[in-house]
């Protein structure tokens, strides 16, 4: 393999284009055409930050690699690299007619009663997507960037990751994210997988805010990931999230407002219309579009406003879409009723309200009609972004702009303010929309359109782009920095090792998420017999001392543990049991402290259904394990604070943050003060510390060098290694106490 290739793999569904008589000819899509616009201007745009040499596009394709490779082609189609996909036709079918088009598409975009949820479509929408990441990985070499597009290889960066564990891997979904009670609907293995497929990469890009917060509820609530800011964390890693808007090249379009072939166009658009004004729309022929509603609307204006018939002409293109499908004709012939039932109740000799075309246009035809129209009505009823919007703006003539009408519904509605938004399912709100559109002064028209203008170009393709890129590769190295390393093989064969040549060995274990998991009744998250027989063995051995250091109470780990010779230290090191000896208190005074936080807790358990309070000898802690996840993340950052307001002398106690809890407790005590006082020092030639929570990173930070620091499960810590969960933990243990055994995680 090469060495730092610095390339940019793009992988999509189809390639940016297709053999056709033996040239290339463009598919069409807006991520072909703003990858397009990027990879022929990369090189000299200023905006362009990306330092990639080479563009290589991995997608699906009827065409071989050697008639890709020998088809006639123009220096603009010149720009990539294309590596075809080949899929059979089962594979084809279910993955993408089945599982993209039939139930990610229409859920996704909130039209969940079309979604058909079938185990088969979703069976080859698994397969579809292993088979393309072993394509893939035949091509990565060392310095690649991967750049993966859209919800038909929502599992592909997590298969990608689990083979390059270094690779850069950006993520960017073109459809909206759900809210969570739609992607609920997935059944349970589904929706997990599939955001554990995403959170594979190192970055995951929207197009908008509200996407995230959705992406960001369904990760908590479905997956039980941490969200700290932009970054979300799983157990296999951390992930960051951002908003990036796609754009488009501007200043292409304003340009070629002025070629040749669009003055011709121009000039058949306004023979055409005859001094009328023009409304305009164009939209692939799809549900989500809200086409019917649109004519609805449209002949609600006329109806509510007849003073506009044989004034203004409504141009509504329609380009052909899977129109094979028994749903999609039907949706045809319904549109095309529509448009004659208007015509025919108002149109004149010279004059019809809708001009309807069922067709692809050509880039000049569009252009002309975009540069030309005194309103673009755009009014789909979900659309994750929505380019003819910017396509539009930048077309437009600035001595005589025309007015931007635009679904709230439509992604892009969120970075247009500008534009006059409606609600597509109201046709009254359209119909005076319109009219104050077509009503609208020409200054506050150059208003409207100057700002909107400004933002199609400052924030266009090139800049999306790079835009993402540069966060790719800043996201990617943090993202490594939050990584611990997982306990493999040669790890533990150094440790057991160490461990078999030492005289004194100290082991120190948390309990509640890492012996044992947790349980929504802590009295019923006990020790299985097996960890109380691994933790005999090594007590057995005299080179062992071991210590069991928990937030527990003394008498839950006397009753599981008092018959073991090992170290009891109970409520994070407020008391504690050596061996062969009693129970001795660290802290002795007085519960008077806690009357005032356990007011506070009080008042939050009762907004809080499913929390509780746990009075510990010297603590206070409130759980919201059983909470609603959301909510309780929430109310335990205000409790919090509101804690800590009341905190007279905040050296005395502290007020700490830890697996479902918020707990408050004497500032002296914590588990790495209990750790030294236990182990003198830990000064021992072989340490083992694991824990879970935050409460162990106070152990895991008083470690010499030469320690094991073991976190278990996910978030940022101070410990060298990670695992999994408790029964890792307990696998690790057994092959301690056992080393003849095999160490398999």
């Amino acid at each position: 393999m090469k060495e730092n290739s610095n390339r940019l793999v793009v992988v999509s569904y189809r390639l940016p284009f297709h053999v056709e008589e033996g040239a290339l000819k463009q598919n069409s899509g807006g991520l072909v055409s703003a990858m397009l616009s990027y990879a022929k201007g990369k090189t000299n745009n200023p905006n362009i930050k990306s330092s990639s040499t080479k563009i290589v596009w991995v997608g699906v394709s009827e065409d071989s690699i050697e008639d890709l490779a020998n088809a006639k082609r123009d220096e603009d189609q010149d720009c990539f690299e294309m590596i075809p996909i080949h899929l059979d036709e089962e594979m084809q079918q279910s993955f993408y007619e089945g599982f993209c088009n039939n139930e990610i598409w229409p859920l996704f975009h909130y039209f969940s009663h079309l979604a058909h949820f079938s185990s088969k479509d979703y069976e080859q929408y698994q397969k579809a997507n292993h088979f393309i990441a072993d394509q893939i990985v035949k091509h990565i070499q060392p310095g690649d960037r991967l750049w993966i597009h859209d919800y038909h290889f929502l599992l592909l960066p997590r298969l990608l990751r689990n083979q390059f564990s270094n690779l850069e891997i950006g993520f960017f979904l073109h459809i909206p994210f759900p809210s969570y009670e739609i992607f609920r609907l997935l059944p349970r293995s589904w929706r997990e997988d599939l955001l554990l497929g995403m959170l594979g990469a190192d970055l995951i890009g929207f197009h908008t805010f509200d996407y995230i917060q959705h992406f960001s509820e369904c990760a908590i609530r479905m997956i039980s990931a941490q969200v700290t800011g932009n970054w979300i964390t799983t157990e296999e890693g951390s992930s960051r999230i951002e908003a990036f808007p796609i754009g488009i090249d501007a200043q292409a379009f304003a340009n070629d407002r002025f070629s040749p072939l669009v003055q011709k166009g121009k000039e058949a658009v306004v023979e055409a219309i005859e001094n009328r004004a023009l409304i305009f729309s164009v939209d692939r022929l799809d549900y989500t579009k809200g086409l019917s509603a649109r004519l609805l609307a449209i002949e609600n204006f006329f109806s509510k406003y007849p003073e506009w018939i044989n004034k203004v002409v409504f141009n509504m293109v329609v380009v052909p879409s899977r129109d094979t499908i028994p749903s999609y004709r039907k949706m045809k012939l319904e549109i095309e009723s529509h448009v004659g039932r208007i015509n025919g109740l108002i149109s004149t000799l010279d004059w019809r309200p809708v001009v309807y075309q069922y067709r692809h246009l050509k880039r000049e035809e569009m252009i002309a009609l975009y540069s030309m129209s005194d309103v673009a009505l755009i009014t789909p009823l979900r659309d994750g972004m929505n380019l003819v919007a910017k396509e539009f703006v930048a077309s437009q003539p600035p001595e005589k702009p025309g007015v931007l009408i635009l679904s709230e519904m439509a992604g892009t509605s969120a970075e247009l303010r500008e534009a006059l938004t409606v609600n597509p399912n109201d046709n009254d709100e359209i119909a005076d929309t319109l009219k104050i559109a077509l009503e609208m002064p020409i200054e506050e028209k150059r208003v409207l359109w100057n700002k909107l203008q400004d933002r199609v170009h400052s924030y266009d393709v090139f800049a999306w782009s790079s835009d993402f890129l540069h966060s790719l590769s800043n996201s990617a190295i943090i993202r490594k920095t939050k990584r611990t390393t997982p306990l493999i093989d040669k790890e533990v064969e150094v440790m057991q090792a160490s461990y078999m040549i030492s005289s004194k060995r100290a082991i120190l274990l948390d309990y509640d998420g890492t012996l044992v998991p947790f349980h929504r009744d802590p009295e019923k998250a006990v020790p299985s017999p097996q960890v109380h027989e691994i933790l005999s063995r090594l007590c057995s051995d005299p080179k062992n001392e071991i210590s069991i250091i928990s937030g527990r109470n003394r008498s839950f780990l006397e009753r599981w543990f008092g018959d073991l010779p090992l170290h009891l230290v109970a409520e994070h090191g407020a008391s504690q049991k050596l061996i062969e000896k009693e129970w001795e208190y660290i802290w002795n005074e007085s519960d008077d402290w806690k009357n005032p936080f356990r007011e506070i807790m009080f008042t939050f358990t009762q907004r809080c259904p499913g929390s509780f309070i746990e009075n510990k000898r010297t603590s206070l802690v409130w759980h919201y394990r059983n909470a609603d996840p959301i909510y309780g993340v929430e109310l335990a950052r205000e409790l919090s604070q509101k804690l800590k307001s009341v905190l007279q002398k905040p050296e005395e106690f502290k007020v700490l943050e830890g697996n479902h809890i918020v707990e408050v407790r004497p500032g002296l005590i914590d588990k790495g003060s209990a750790a030294l006082r236990v182990f003198n020092e830990l000064k021992h030639p072989f340490i083992l510390a694991i824990g879970d929570d935050r409460t162990d990173e106070d152990l895991f930070s008083v470690l010499p060098e030469h320690a094991y620091g073991i976190k278990v499960g996910k978030g940022n810590t101070q410990a060298k290694y990670q695992l999994r969960d408790p029964s890792d933990v307990v696998r690790l243990l057994e092959y301690l106490a056992a080393p003849q055994g095999n160490w398999i995680i």
